[in-house]
């Protein structure tokens, strides 16, 4: 047998000869794809289960809050409308208290007067009363809701024997100072009710002046002179005069 020739100088490389199988690489690659959409399905499956377990109990403890938020409001509302009855039990008492305080004011005034028209009436009918004839009595100022607006209430009477009629006039003049000097003002010009310079009198008893007068701008009241004459009784003239103050 002769021996196959050698060629000197180069390397001699190994072959292996393995079968020919094209489909073996397409499973490969396809299982590879398999294996990682498996793993990517089981990771969204995974998060997806996740994100529905918190997403419900989100909405739980937000659907619990939402039902604490109306009861707290309820309860608030309920506390508002309390704190407004209460507001209002309270005006009403105070209203009621102010009531009562006036009206027990008024009724002290109201006795006070009855008290002295029960003295005046002792005086004008004692036998013992050595006046006689015209008398000018009381003169009340009161104050009004506006500052410069006086009601006044001035009094005349027959003092002694009354079977005579008092039949005559009267003058009521406000004395005051405008621009620092001296004026008189009579009362018709102040008067609201009242535009009689000689304010009729006639009665038996007594006889009431009044009304409301209101004071001018500038003008600063000091006193109030009244003259009354009863021309029945041969002109008795008499004056009297009172100092401004308002009660």
């Amino acid at each position: 047998m002769s021996k196959a020739p050698t060629v000197r100088g180069s390397k001699q490389l190994k072959m292996i000869v393995v079968p020919y199988r094209p489909w073996r690489k397409t499973m490969t690659r396809l299982g590879i794809l398999l294996l990682v959409a498996a793993t990517g399905a089981g990771f969204y499956y995974y998060g997806y289960s996740q994100g529905v377990f918190v997403n419900g109990d989100a909405r739980q403890e937000r659907d619990e809050l939402m039902l604490q938020v109306d009861d707290m409001s309820t309860q608030l509302l309920v506390m508002q409308q309390e704190l407004t009855n209460s507001e209002q039990a309270n005006a009403v008492d105070r209203q009621a208290l102010e009531e009562v305080q006036a009206t027990i004011i008024n009724l002290r005034e109201t006795i006070a007067q009855l008290e002295e028209d029960v003295l005046y009436y002792k005086q004008i009918m004692s036998p013992e009363n050595n006046e006689t004839g015209l008398m000018i009595g009381q003169l009340d100022l009161l104050k009004t809701e506006l500052q410069n607006r006086i009601r006044y209430r001035l009094e005349l009477r027959q003092a002694g024997n009354n079977d005579n009629v008092v039949r005559g006039y009267a003058n009521v003049n406000i004395l005051g100072t405008r621009e620092r000097q001296e004026i008189s003002m009579p009362l018709r010009s102040l008067a609201v009710d009242e535009d009689q310079l000689d304010i009729k009198l006639q009665f038996r008893y007594f006889q009431n002046i009044q009304g409301e007068l209101i004071l001018p701008d500038g003008f600063i009241p000091l006193g109030v002179q009244i003259l009354a004459v009863d021309e029945a009784n041969d002109g008795k003239t008499i004056q009297k005069n009172f100092a401004w103050v308002v009660e």
